[in-house]
């Protein structure tokens, strides 16, 4: 439906009672509980949590004077607005408020939950529209929506574009016109799904002969949008390979009718999507002019979101990816809830949509599970990341190459130069110390050792060629405790050999990247540090392991 008509709503509000399909109160109170635990668990969801993999860059080399501009895309998107408020967020609150990051991405959520109400409200009742805002609020195989601060780019492009959908149900006016102006504005400076987002308006605009005198409001956004492209903009797009695209963009869609009904697998979701199209293709014949302009706008919407996505990220993001998922399942619900305009609800169908949207969520391996275990993966990877950044500190900078990558598996280049410059200028400090590094569990220890060891904290040194006949007396080869001054450890004559150490956690770390020849040496000299704990070293195909003096040479003293 579409104001360019103004047409009236499709249910009639006539007073009802408390669980009246169209305006029951019951179901305007199951909206403030759902809007309002969702809330509460996305922050009880993300306790414990710290930055995650690409917002690390934002974090330490997105700020001050010598930073790139706002301008510059992030992930080769315009991010404008996502910038802007992530980067005030960490001025005000610091590197270790990660409940103040979460404020936006959780207001986005509400919002969100509380406008599909809204246009829904008016194509099929109260009641159904909050069974359509549950479904959306509890998709949780779209986690990385509700976990990850900086999703709040794409977050708000997504609600902006529902927003200028609800906008255009209510009669134009010149505040109506600036509103839409404005929402295609935060649309396309927030994330690159303000394009499919701005294209869908315009579709449903140019479809009419009212909405074709207001192109304006997405012709001068998009105006704006073109010259900060041909200032900035990149593009990755392989045309070359649009096959592979449109079974890439084929397949998300899936995995978006999949999540609306708590499925992981392919096989259900791509049957709930034939369901879905065949619905909308059948009712398509079956509305009137505005019901079918609204759903080619939605349409044009979704389309464009899986085209551009899979031209551009088929080869690099698998099409479940989670942040992913958000768009599918909004379009598609306001497609079937646009294909369902003008049925009648009775008063138990209420009931058996919120019953379903439940069970989506809550089911075997569903909704509620994948949110689960989504936030055990990223609280492994908060606390490998807090043990890498603390053995990087227990270094100090000014042992540590301005260049390391401090966790390249859990925060892909995060170096740690701009750590430092970054802990000096922000409050707070989300890195281990040395106690809460030796009381992580074994995991998280081996990412400290791994990072101690790959920064140079155990300097290897080359020991020259192995003498058959020098007199020592040193233990074979074994775990070896390194004493202050180093260790010697020599290569057997007929192969080569490997050398692992520990320190804080039970795990071997390779040392060096090539295995040392036969016949040759290496020393270990451990860098003082503040940490009680010595490291420890095993070598295989090692002769002997040799405890060095305090001035390099042997004392002649097993380890």
């Amino acid at each position: 439906m579409s104001a360019t008509t103004q047409p009236a709503s499709d249910v009639a509000p006539a007073k009802a009672g408390l669980t009246d399909p169209a305006n029951g109160r019951l179901w305007r109170i199951g909206l403030v509980v759902l809007l309002v635990g969702t809330a509460a668990g996305m922050f009880w969801l993300t306790r414990g949590l710290t930055f995650n993999l690409d917002e690390w860059t934002v974090v330490t080399e997105r700020r001050g004077p010598g930073a790139p501009s706002l301008l510059e895309p992030h992930n080769e998107h315009l991010s404008l607005l996502l910038l802007a408020i992530f980067l005030a967020l960490l001025e005000v609150g610091g590197l270790e408020t990660f409940a103040l990051m979460m404020v936006p991405l959780v207001a986005l959520q509400v919002t969100l939950g509380w406008l599909l109400f809204v246009i829904a409200r008016r194509r099929v009742g109260a009641g159904v529209a909050l069974g359509v805002a549950a479904f959306a609020l509890l998709a949780g195989f779209a986690y990385e929506n509700f976990l990850i601060p900086g999703q709040m780019g794409q977050m708000l492009s997504i609600v902006a574009g529902v927003g200028a959908f609800a906008l255009l149900d209510r009669p134009r006016t010149q505040r109506t016109d600036w509103g839409l102006a404005l929402l295609m504005v935060v649309a396309l400076s927030s994330s690159g799904m303000g394009i499919p987002v701005l294209l869908g308006i315009a579709v449903e605009l140019a479809l009419t002969e009212q909405g074709r005198a207001r192109l304006w409001v997405v012709a001068g956004p998009f105006a704006l949008y073109l010259v900060w492209y041909l200032g900035y903009g990149t593009n990755r797009a392989a045309l070359e390979e649009l096959s592979l695209s449109a079974l890439w963009a084929w397949t998300a869609a899936n995995h978006a009718a999949g999540a609306i009904i708590g499925e992981r697998q392919i096989e259900p979701g791509q049957q709930m999507l034939i369901v879905i199209l065949a619905i909308v293709a059948y009712r398509c014949f079956r509305l009137d002019r505005a019901g079918r302009v609204r759903l080619a706008a939605l349409a044009a919407t979704l389309l464009t979101f899986y085209a551009l996505t899979a031209i551009s990220r088929h080869d690099i993001a698998p099409p479940s990816s989670s942040r992913y998922l958000t768009v599918g399942v909004v379009f598609l619900l306001l497609m079937l809830v646009e294909a369902a305009r003008g049925w009648k609800i009775r008063r138990w169908v209420p009931f058996v949509v919120l019953g379903l949207a439940w069970v989506s969520f809550g089911k075997a391996d569903g909704g509620a599970d994948a949110l689960r275990d989504a936030r055990a993966l990223f609280l492994q990877r908060s606390e490998h990341v807090r043990a890498s950044l603390g053995a990087v500190e227990l270094l100090g900078r000014q042992r540590v190459s301005p260049t390391f990558e401090v966790a390249p598996l859990a925060a892909p280049f995060l170096e740690a130069g701009p750590w430092f410059e970054t802990v000096d200028e922000l409050r707070g400090n989300p890195a281990y110390s040395v106690a809460e590094i030796m009381r992580a569990p074994p995991d998280v220890r081996a990412f400290a050792d791994d990072t101690l060891i790959r920064a140079g904290g155990l300097q290897l040194r080359p020991g020259g060629a192995v003498s058959a006949t020098s007199q020592r007396r040193c233990v074979e080869p074994a775990d070896a405790t390194v004493p202050p001054a180093g260790v010697r450890v020599e290569a057997g004559e007929e192969k080569p050999m490997t050398v692992r150490a520990r320190r804080f956690g039970t795990d071997w770390v390779m040392v060096g990247v090539l295995p040392i020849p036969a016949g040759r040496a290496i020393e270990l000299h451990p860098l003082p540090d503040a940490a009680p704990v010595a490291y420890a070293v095993r070598a295989q195909g090692a002769a002997r392991i040799c405890r060095l003096g305090p001035r390099g040479a042997e004392d002649g003293r097993a380890p």
